[in-house]
């Protein structure tokens, strides 16, 4: 159970790397939303 949750976890973040990769945006703006999408992803969890 637990190997499969870890396989789940480490090709989201491959998948989310090599989205970044070729993303059409510059860095900045990347960062900027992958923060703002994070924060709301944490704040929604902990409420």
């Amino acid at each position: 159970m637990i190997r499969n949750a870890r396989t789940a976890v480490k090709f989201f973040v491959y998948g989310l790397i090599v989205g970044l990769m070729f993303s059409p945006g510059n860095g900045e703006e990347n960062r900027k939303k992958l923060t703002d999408w994070l924060t709301g992803s944490i704040k929604s969890v902990t409420q």
